[in-house]
């Protein structure tokens, strides 16, 4: 985290520590993680703070949150806040939206926070934002809590184990796309350049493995 976002930027983390499981893939929460951290640092050029919450919450019935589409219940809510320039009120409805963004050409697809929305939505989770212009920004998520464990090292094992799955890895930012990979090899799954991709593929498949291209 800290070579993601630069020594420019202090971060603080308040981290609860009987936080409940969710049931939601590894990989994907580190994805989502990483870019909410991305796009902290890039609304901070000059140097900020982010801060990262975590914590239990229960949603009843009467929560404001239910009309928003999210169920009653127990949750995981994940709060990243960043003293940076906020975001414009005309911008906020729009910036889930793939490939939307307001980032020069070159710098970036607009696809990192489409994704964080992608993947809170496939765990049956709910985001929102809170935003300032000159005040900072606020993501806070809730994603579904569960009481028991979910999966075992040995369950983790088999699924990794077998198959010919091929996954395409998408992602602009070097750090990100370097952390996903980190968490894709110990699932046996290959990476490759682009140049190689469709070679390794199909060796890939006649060995009995899985391969990633990025």
């Amino acid at each position: 985290m800290r070579r993601l976002i630069g020594e420019h930027i202090q971060l603080s983390t308040v981290l609860t520590p009987d936080l409940s499981g969710i049931n939601a893939d590894a990989g994907q929460i580190s994805q989502l993680i990483m870019n909410l951290a991305v796009n902290a640092r890039d609304a901070m050029p000059d140097g900020g703070r982010m801060t990262i919450l975590t914590a239990n919450a229960t949603i009843d019935s009467s929560d404001p949150l239910v009309f928003s589409g999210l169920a009653p219940g127990n949750y995981v809510r994940l709060k990243f806040t960043d003293s940076g320039a906020g975001i414009p009120q005309e911008v906020v409805d729009r910036i889930f939206e793939p490939f939307f963004t307001t980032k020069d050409a070159g710098k970036g697809t607009g696809l990192g926070l489409a994704t964080v929305f992608g993947i809170i939505k496939q765990s049956g989770g709910h985001i929102e934002v809170k935003s300032q212009q000159g005040a900072g920004t606020q993501f806070t998520i809730w994603l579904p809590s569960v009481q028991t464990e979910i999966g075992s090292e040995e369950s983790v094992s088999d699924i990794a184990a077998g198959g010919n799955e091929t996954v395409l890895l998408v992602e602009d930012e070097e750090a990100v796309r370097r952390i996903a990979k980190l968490a894709l090899e110990p699932m046996a799954i290959t990476c490759s350049k682009p140049a190689k991709r469709f070679p390794r593929s199909s060796r890939s498949r006649s060995m009995g493995r899985r391969s990633i291209w990025w």
